[in-house]
């Protein structure tokens, strides 16, 4: 009986959903069945979104760049609200050559551009305008002026296209019709104040009915604005000027070689950089050149304390930059828009945020590095991978890292040079209290470490080990001969030792060698002082 009855219901269930969908096909041919149902599209559409809203304004961005803007304002609005401490409205307003009427009505659909395909510029496929705002609020505006006309705007609002605004007499959806524009009383005061010579051509993109904000107040909003566009338009800031509620974006290198760039100078640590490399791809429109930069940084170079890494409050304002930007990062016709952390080869660590490395490339070779339509990320294709490798990439990589690593060295030999007299004067309070541990293990017949962790975690020697039994200090032959006899020992180790062990030994010793030898003129000068 259940299997039948559930056989009944399985069979209604489809007869339902089949009429439905026999009323659905019927209603929409009553429109004319088109690729999409516009008002469940656009909501769908939403959920695709960006990573953050700062991504969505960067659309934006690169639209009034495309523009020619010369300058290029974030504005926040609070109407209807008492606090300015999280906006209403969002405005993104340029001075490029505006829109008009016709245009306006193109740049709203999605996929409506009379840039389609372009590989010249910032934007390609037509989607940026629609799914940014979409994507912050329900309801934006554009509003477009073409210097000598007066200003035109076309409105779109979610709510009003779902309850059918937007629906004509023959069933189908379309964009309104423009109108004059009413510029919003925040905007015309801004205008007003930063516009000297009056708003003569542009375009305004006003965001309302605010449901995604992704920051609660309009400081921290700002902020990662700041941040993230001084970097992205790092490039571009020369010929573009962004403002963010009046206030101008500092251009930041994410490679730190500009020394125009105010994170470039902060104290006295430098990049340096490494010769950059160009590659020729030949593509089917020309040839087209990729550069690689290269550089790499002080391990200090974050820190406000130079003596200590990067931690907590001892890190300064370039530390968000090499958190942020670490790996392999990625511009496009000078925009930056990924950056990558792991290849085919390597993948980068915490250590490696001191390796700095950019790939640039022009939009014409956008399908080899899989540029994605809101050019928020890349995927590299195989092929691209290998004539990066050609290009040195990988060798660069392991030479970067091969001179933090000797810059670490050097700093951590310097910093136990420095802290040699305090040292000795606690380690010798340590070695009086030690000498009673060290005489109640002989009396036990225990014989004492020669290493032991001193008070600051550091290893220090124990000059009670009877190795020291003599005093004083060994001439240079004598310590060559205690340092051999120290490494024999730590290589052949026990006598249960495997040969797995010892291999594994002897590559660390190398290792460090590796790693000792860029200080080793600090210990030469540590043992030239030194009267034997």
């Amino acid at each position: 009986m259940r299997l039948n009855s559930r056989r009944s219901a399985t069979k209604r269930a489809t007869a339902d959903i089949s009429a439905q969908a026999q009323y659905s096909i019927q209603k929409h041919k009553a429109r004319k069945l088109g690729l999409t149902v516009p008002d469940a599209f656009v909501r769908g559409i939403r959920h695709l979104g960006y990573r953050s809203n700062v991504e969505a304004i960067a659309e934006l961005v690169d639209n009034a760049i495309q523009a020619y803007a010369e300058h290029v304002d974030i504005v926040f609005g609070y109407d209807g609200t008492d606090s300015q401490k999280k906006p209403t409205q969002i405005a993104v307003l340029d001075d490029g050559h505006g829109m008009t009427p016709d245009m306006i009505q193109l740049a709203m659909m999605w996929g409506g551009t009379h840039r389609e395909n372009d590989r010249s510029g910032l934007g390609r496929y037509g989607y940026g305008l629609p799914c940014s705002t979409m994507s912050i609020g329900k309801r934006f505006t554009v509003i477009s002026k073409v210097a000598g006309r007066s200003a035109k705007q076309v409105t779109l609002d979610l709510d009003d296209l779902n309850n059918g605004k937007y629906t004509d007499n023959e069933g189908d959806t379309v964009i309104p019709l423009p109108c004059d524009a009413e510029i919003p009383q925040f905007l015309s005061n801004y205008i007003n104040l930063l516009y000297l010579d009056g708003w003569e051509s542009g375009t305004i993109i006003l965001i309302e009915k605010l449901d995604r904000l992704d920051w609660t107040t309009t400081l921290g909003f700002a902020k990662h604005l700041d941040q993230c566009f001084g970097v992205t338009y790092h490039k571009l800031l020369i010929s573009t000027l962004i403002f963010i509620n009046g206030n101008p974006v500092s251009p930041t290198d994410p490679l730190f070689l500009d020394p125009s760039h105010t994170l470039c100078r902060i104290d006295n640590d430098r990049a340096i950089a490494l010769e950059p490399v160009s590659l020729i791809v030949n593509m089917p429109t020309g040839p087209a050149r990729i550069l690689l930069r290269y550089s790499y940084l002080p391990p200090s170079f974050a820190s406000i304390d130079k003596s200590r890494d990067a931690v907590g409050l001892n890190a300064n304002e370039r530390f968000p930059i090499l958190k942020d930007y670490h790996g392999i990062i990625f511009s496009r016709n000078g925009r930056l828009i990924d950056c990558k952390t792991k290849t085919p080869w390597t993948t980068f660590i915490n250590n490696d945020r001191y390796i700095r490395i950019e790939v640039e490339f022009p939009a014409s070779l956008d399908e080899l590095f899989g540029v994605t339509t809101a050019k928020q990320q890349i995927s590299v294709s195989p092929e691209m991978w290998d004539r990066l490798q050609e290009a040195g990439l990988v060798k660069a990589i392991e030479q970067l890292r091969g001179r933090v690593r000797s810059l670490k060295t050097a700093r951590t030999l310097k910093n136990t040079v420095c802290a040699f007299p305090k040292a000795v004067a606690r380690d010798k309070q340590e070695s009086i209290a030690r000498s009673k541990t060290t005489s109640s293990a002989r009396e036990k017949g225990h014989r004492p470490l020669l290493l032991f962790r001193a008070s600051n975690g550091s290893l220090s020697l124990n000059t009670d080990h009877p190795v020291f039994a003599h005093g004083g200090r060994p001439n240079p032959i004598t310590l060559q001969t205690a340092l051999e006899a120290l490494l024999s020992a730590i290589t052949n180790g026990r006598r249960d030792d495997t040969d797995i062990r010892r291999r594994i030994v002897v590559e660390i010793l190398t290792d460090w060698g590796r790693s000792l030898d860029p200080g080793l003129s600090s210990i030469t000068d540590i043992l030239a002082s030194e009267t034997y």
